[in-house]
């Protein structure tokens, strides 16, 4: 039989209200306390007995003592700097608002009450455009990314477990067709070229916002780059954080809005404040909104991407639309053929019964400045875009 290498006793202070577990550490020779979790002697004797065995067995964790703060700061230096700078951002965010509802907890003391307090705080936080409450979809989000960095916690032996999360349902909507009319509207009501061809980017490359604002005209290894050589829209692993480089086919019509831009700096995208200062990312996207908003519809760059992927899935196979939406799952790309509806009834009746098709018209000024699309609603190039 083992000798025990660590005795356990328990211990009553006045000015607690619980009993207080007391041992050696044998390394350090210094006397260490835990609560027992309650003040009755019978329930604290067994806390007692079941401590001894774990520190005797080599499998009692010490909760972190490292404030959430601190903590903080090693997850931003040592894990963020590995993902997507979209992924950092919305990450900042969540770690900003655990902070403001939270306060500056212990580490080791985020359990599933804090998590609980945080979804509840959450809710009373204010939604988009500061208005009602914070949706399910976004809070389920935030807590996403918070396992993310509690089970990082885990894997770093910071915490001994990673808390269990409360399971939030959102409404989840598949991918809509974005019917051509709707973005006819919204690109007539563009104020000049760049936001055009801002808009065509997510029309018929399916780019998401923060890769249009990101692209360049010379090669590089850090932002999506434009190859006007090979009619292609490169990005760079390193932007991407994959395993190598991906690409967009560029559109005949994007291309030729491309090329009608100044080049002003190695942006191909320039989008100006009233202090003469680039706006941030999510003024451009407000931006967005406001011109659809003007135009009578509801439209964003993101919906704009949806509507591209919903324009090829009656057309490709689902590997070939996971490709040009460079998707990492197949699941997130068979959303997209829940709307396949008039796919199916072209196939039996022909173009000619199909009036709603989300087929890709699009405007872009031509020599003589008209648009550039047939009348059955089709683009000049239907070649397949990211």
């Amino acid at each position: 039989m083992t000798e025990k290498r660590i005795t356990v006793w328990v211990q009553r202070f006045n000015d607690r209200s619980t009993l207080v577990l007391q041992w050696i550490d044998p390394t350090t020779g210094k006397r260490k306390s835990k609560s027992a979790g309650t003040a009755d002697e019978k329930e604290s004797e067994k806390a007692r007995a079941d401590l001894e065995y774990q520190l005797n067995h080599g499998i009692y964790e010490e909760p972190s003592k490292i404030p959430w703060e601190r903590f903080r700061e090693m997850f931003e230096e040592e894990y963020l700097p590995n993902v997507r700078p979209g992924t950092r951002r919305v990450c900042q965010n969540m770690l900003g608002q655990f902070t403001q509802i939270c306060g500056n907890p212990k580490l080791g003391s985020v359990n599933e009450r804090t998590i609980s307090a945080f979804t509840a705080g959450l809710r009373k936080l204010p939604g988009r455009n500061g208005k009602g409450g914070m949706q399910s979809s976004t809070i389920k989000t935030r807590l996403q990314f918070l396992h993310t960095t509690l089970t990082w916690a885990t894997n770093q032996n910071l915490i001994p477990k990673c808390p269990r999360f409360p399971r939030i349902k959102a409404p989840e909507k598949n991918p809509q067709p974005i019917p051509a009319e709707s973005f006819e509207r919204m690109l007539a009501k563009a104020p000049d070229a760049n936001t055009e061809a801002f808009l065509l980017t997510g029309w018929l490359a399916g780019l998401r916002l923060g890769e249009a604002l990101a692209l360049e005209w010379e090669e590089n290894d850090q932002s999506p780059w434009v190859d006007f050589a090979r009619d292609q829209i490169v990005l760079p692993a390193e932007f991407v954080k994959a395993d190598k480089d991906q690409w967009v086919p560029l559109d005949s019509i994007l291309r030729q809005a491309l090329e009608a831009l100044p080049r002003h700096e190695k942006k191909v995208f320039r989008f100006i404040g009233r202090g003469g200062r680039p706006i941030k990312t999510v003024s451009v996207s407000a931006r967005i909104i406001a011109l659809a908003r003007k135009a009578g519809v509801r439209l964003s760059m993101h919906s704009l991407r949806k509507g591209f992927g919903c324009r090829y899935a009656g057309k490709v196979p689902a590997q070939v639309l996971q490709k040009l939406m460079r998707h990492s799952n197949v699941v997130i790309t068979m959303k997209y053929y829940a709307n396949v509806d008039d796919a199916v009834r072209e196939a039996v009746l022909g173009p000619e019964r199909n009036s709603s098709r989300n087929s890709g018209p699009t405007r872009a000024a031509g020599p003589n400045g008209e648009n550039d699309i047939n009348q059955s609603g089709e683009t000049r190039n239907d070649e397949c875009v990211f």
